[in-house]
């Protein structure tokens, strides 16, 4: 059964509140179910927004059942490596006595990896001449190394489960020439949304020239592409399928080279990768560039009249991030904000609290900027109409990346014999 749930004002009051319904989307009858068609508006009346941005976490990659990696797995994954040298760092920095959230069945400490690597970072600053300092050191790169490595995962996935991502790509992607471009800004290191970009014949631009060596410069996001083949007065037409990606943690296939931040190819050996690994110091790195570059786009935009920011798979455990998004909800009038992620409504989950009992307070206050919605990627992917017809550009597009898939099959059989 594909269950969702929805929270905002259109939902009715029980017992004088506003309570999250459940929208059972296999239902025969969901048509006419008015929480059903309050959902679909939710979701509709956000995209028809000029200035449309997306905030993806995760959650998104976690549709790739079993191959993206979760948190759990990253603290399984990095212990895993040297099982010894795991224990005695959870013993240099404490970690039972820091974590102060417990399984309920058990009362053993969580397994936050986050947390153990934020110890690690403050066992390093605090006693840098210890002996047991450079175990810990030796922990910690080896633990960046191991996320890095699980996060680049794109040549795993099999082309029927691209399914989710090529439709949101090609769903928010294809937008009117009088509406801004699609500002994706994203805190995962892999390259999903790039692979699904180019799965359905979009440019992305990402900050780097179109050049190799490719390196990274801001200002590639002001510039646009046109076609001036089709216009008569030389000034050319925008291209259609064309979108901005923001990457605000980095990515697997960026490194740094003599100061300046490079693009390379995501299986190429990197001696110094350039993303921000999950702990209490990325606070600090993200004033670094090209982190600055990216968080500064993203306050900017947010903060833009006629903007919609569609935040997915993201559990707002992001301090920059949120004090951002709550800042363009009390002095922005005219932004809107939907989330759509698992669990948004467990006070035992992931999600942050603080912003639950913030939103959800603002929405039983009558503010209609505002919606929640409990789904998966894969759930809200499946929710999405197709707002725009296939340009004969994208079909032949298709029709030859399908020729090429078949060719390729059929030579790989006949290879076999």
């Amino acid at each position: 059964m594909k269950k969702v749930k929805l929270l905002s004002t259109f939902v009715k009051r029980t017992e004088g509140v506003k309570i999250p319904v459940e929208v059972d989307i296999d239902s025969s009858d969901i048509k006419d179910n008015e929480d059903y068609q309050a959902l679909l508006s939710s979701i509709n009346s956000l995209l028809d927004f000029d200035n449309l941005i997306v905030l993806a976490g995760s959650g998104t990659s976690l549709t790739f059942t079993d191959i993206a990696p979760s948190m759990g797995q990253l603290w399984n994954k990095c212990k895993e490596q040297d099982p010894a040298l795991f224990e005695s760092t959870l013993d240099a920095v404490r970690f039972d006595r820091n974590q102060t959230k417990k399984d309920e069945k058990t009362g053993r400490p969580w397994n936050d990896i986050e947390l153990l690597l934020s110890l690690c970072d403050q066992y390093i600053a605090l006693f840098p001449d210890e002996t047991g300092t450079s175990e810990i050191k030796s922990f910690l790169e080896q633990s960046k190394k191991t996320i890095l490595d699980e996060t680049n995962f794109t040549d795993s996935i099999e082309s029927n489960d691209w399914i989710s991502h090529d439709k949101f790509i090609r769903t928010l992607g294809r937008r009117s020439p009088k509406q801004q471009r699609l500002k994706l800004f994203t805190t995962n290191y892999d390259l999903a949304f790039e692979h699904a970009a180019g799965n359905n014949g979009f440019v992305v631009i990402d900050g780097f020239d179109f050049s190799s060596p490719s390196y990274f410069n801001p200002a590639w996001y002001r510039y646009d592409i046109v076609d001036r083949s089709v216009s008569t007065n030389n000034s050319g037409s925008y291209i259609p399928n064309v979108i901005h990606l923001y990457k605000m943690h980095g990515s697997v296939n960026w490194t740094r080279e003599r100061g300046r931040v490079k693009k390379v190819d995501y299986k190429a050996t990197i001696d110094e990768p350039v993303f921000i690994y999950p702990s209490s110091s990325k606070y600090q790195t993200s004033y670094d560039s090209p982190y600055l570059d990216m968080m500064s786009s993203f306050l900017n935009s947010i903060q833009q009249p006629k903007t919609a920011l569609l935040c997915l798979g993201f559990g707002f455990n992001d301090k920059h991030i949120n004090n951002a998004v709550t800042m363009a909800l009390r002095t922005n009038a005219e932004f809107n904000i939907l989330i759509a992620t698992k669990d948004p409504f467990n006070k035992q989950g992931s999600f942050n609290g603080e912003i639950r009992d913030l939103l959800t307070s603002a929405i039983n206050q009558g503010d209609r900027r505002i919606a929640i919605i409990d789904a998966t990627f894969e759930q809200f992917s499946n929710l999405l109409l197709e707002r725009r017809k296939e340009t004969p550009e994208e079909k032949l597009f298709k029709t030859f990346e399908s020729l090429a898939q078949n060719i390729t099959k059929n030579k790989g059989e006949d290879d076999e014999f």
